[in-house]
């Protein structure tokens, strides 16, 4: 381990390391969903708790109607004690933001400008892994080879947290021990560490690296001096090692500054090197590779050909682009966020033998398989709703009706019936999460859909309304129970028959965890026929799930939600007027013949406020 006069030397050296300030930071994201109760009437979002745990770095925000977006937070502000910093962070550039139930705030507006945005985002976690494999080949920690994320505390917004300033230290120390004792020392210094001029040189070039820009003289300077001149002087490789741990608890490594005072109108133009880490971190949740490096070193970053090249060149890199774009679309867009509201994983459906709880990770890996596929086999928004395809193993196989002893362990990809399995919500995930442990729920399904997926806002329940019993009856389906439960009152029935049942219906094919079906497990022949309601007076007779998702995908509501959750997630914003622009411009080409997933995560760089930002009042 470094000894304690190089961690004291290292206290020093982060405290001269650099200054950042900062201006107001983005809200987080929000998330609302339909309130689950066997037996009585789920309600969607309606003006319910919603937010963003700690550890999803966001915050919470309600609108009383429910449905249709959220109002942002404020965000925190906060310094990086013990690092030197004074500089403020909130989440990160890049990390996930949205709007909550419905996904789109109806009353922004594009107005041309530039959004205030964090000056000083810090790393998330999920970021942090991904820049110490990157950089230092590091996927766990010694001893128990966890990654970091696992270690590090929980994600936050606002000031730097003591235990999380020292856990960052602690995990910081021991990936720098491992990195010096074991295979991958040469990542950080490749040459004699007691040869002249090999820690400066080392320092240089991964420096360049981990603050994503060169390293001035005096910052060079004092990590070699301030490393090396300890009273007793440590050996080559303990200096070494001690520098290895500065940099990974340095402010210009755990935040991602812009601090370009360059001014282009009213704004504040990126510098080369800055628009290169908001690349890096937004697409690939890393550092700069060599290619972006050489172009953020030759200034060749700078205009909006320059930069879409850039994020064309990289989004099709599908090793670093997959996870972003499979966070997005599960947890952004389809709000598997771990909020209290959302039903993502909490049903167990343990008397059924083809479902097994353990593999709840496996059905969550499918979903992420199944967007990266839809994604970088050049698919549109329309085919997020369409694409039969599907990753089956043996314990999947039988639920989509697919002989379990022709596949093994390992996902294979598949294309089911189309007219059977369109789209992301005919997968095992959604279809058991959103269910009862032994029957299916029309209205959890349904409410997904009409809020989330086409943003149709039904209102708020009436008091009590989630507690109502099903009325006693002999019922043939669960849809017939369903009915007759949202026939009880009137007000259940204005929102339930016109809004929340309907598309949920349309559904019932799939029981409790997705298998298909044509017989209700009460006896009574499946009814998937429904009039649903996809927008103020546009009410369609849909006669199939398939003629469901493809109604979805037709729906410009659908678009708008699309569009203005994958530029919330981009920027870190919460929807704003600014933004909106960006948004409208997206949303026109969703609607256009070959536009792609990929082509939409890399129109977000030609914005103006992508390589420009203003200062703003904390």
């Amino acid at each position: 381990m470094i000894k304690k006069r190089f961690l004291v030397a290292v206290g020093a050296l982060s405290a001269a390391a650099g200054a950042c300030s900062a201006d107001i930071k983005p809200g987080g994201s929000n998330g609302s969903g339909a309130s689950d109760g066997s037996g009585s009437i789920n309600h969607p979002g309606s003006g319910g708790s919603s937010g963003a745990t700690p550890s999803s770095g966001g915050s919470s925000g309600t609108k009383a109607t429910g449905g249709t977006g959220n109002a942002p937070s404020s965000g925190g502000t906060g310094n990086s004690p013990g690092a030197g910093g004074t500089g403020n962070s909130s989440g990160s550039a890049g990390s996930s933001g949205s709007s909550g139930a419905g996904g789109v705030n109806t009353n922004v507006s594009c107005v041309q400008g530039i959004p205030a945005s964090t000056q000083v985002p810090r790393m998330l976690n999920r970021q942090y892994d991904a820049v110490v494999r990157d950089l230092l080949g590091v996927t766990g920690v010694s001893p128990d080879m966890k990654p970091p994320s696992q270690l590090l505390y929980a994600d936050f917004t606002g000031g730097m947290q003591s235990d999380a300033w020292r856990i960052y230290q602690q995990v910081g120390s021991q990936i720098a021990h491992d990195v010096m004792t074991g295979p991958n020392k040469s990542k950080f210094i490749s040459c004699s560490t007691s040869a002249s001029d090999c820690l400066t040189n080392s320092i240089k070039a991964f420096g360049r690296k981990a603050f994503r820009r060169p390293m001035t003289d005096a910052e060079v300077t004092n990590f070699v001096q301030t490393l090396s001149q300890t009273t007793p002087a440590g050996t080559p490789d303990q200096v070494a090692e001690a520098a290895l741990y500065a940099f990974l608890v340095s402010p210009s490594f755990l935040l991602i500054p812009e601090l370009s005072q360059q001014v282009e109108g009213s704004a504040i133009k990126l510098s080369s090197y800055e628009v290169a880490a908001r690349l890096s971190f937004l697409l690939w949740g890393s550092v700069p590779d060599d290619q972006l490096n050489a172009a953020a070193d030759a200034d060749m970053l700078q205009t909006k050909d320059q930069i879409l090249a850039q994020a064309q060149r990289m989004v099709a890199v599908k090793e670093k682009t997959g996870p972003m774009v499979a966070m997005f679309h599960r947890v952004a867009w389809a709000q598997d966020d771990g909020t209290a509201t959302s039903h993502w994983w909490k049903m167990d459906h343990d008397g059924n033998p083809l479902y097994n709880s353990a593999l709840k990770t496996q059905y969550q890996a499918e979903l992420d398989s199944f967007f990266q596929d839809v994604a970088f086999s050049g698919g549109s928004f329309a085919d997020l709703f369409t694409s039969p395809v599907a990753f089956v193993t043996k314990d999947t196989a039988a639920i989509y009706g697919l002989d379990p002893s022709k596949y093994t362990s390992t996902p294979t990809r598949v294309e089911l019936d189309p007219a059977q399995r369109p789209g992301f919500m005919t997968r095992v995930g959604f279809l058991s999460s959103y269910a009862h442990p032994d029957e299916t729920s029309p209205i959890l399904r349904g409410a997904f859909v009409t809020v989330h997926m086409i943003g149709v806002d039904p209102g708020p329940p009436s008091p009590g309304a989630t507690m109502t019993p099903i009325p006693p009856g002999t019922y043939k389906t669960n849809r017939e129970k369903v009915t007759a439960l949202a026939n009880t009152n009137s007000s259940c029935q204005g929102c339930h028959i016109p809004y929340v049942n309907p598309p949920g219906f349309a559904l019932e094919n799939y029981d409790s965890i997705g298998k298909w079906q044509t017989v209700d497990p009460l006896g009574g022949p499946i009814d998937a026929t429904a009039d649903v309601t996809f927008s103020e007076g546009n009410v369609v007779h849909v006669t199939s799930p398939q003629q469901l998702m493809q109604q979805i995908a037709a729906t410009p509501q659908a678009k708008e939600i699309y569009a203005q959750l994958w530029v919330s997630y981009a920027t870190g914003r919460a929807p704003n007027n600014n933004d909106q622009c960006l948004v409208d411009d997206i949303n026109t080409k969703l609607s256009q013949d070959g536009y792609s997933v990929l082509d939409m995560l890399a129109d977000v760089t030609q914005a103006d406020s992508f390589r420009l930002r203003v200062q703003a009042t904390p």
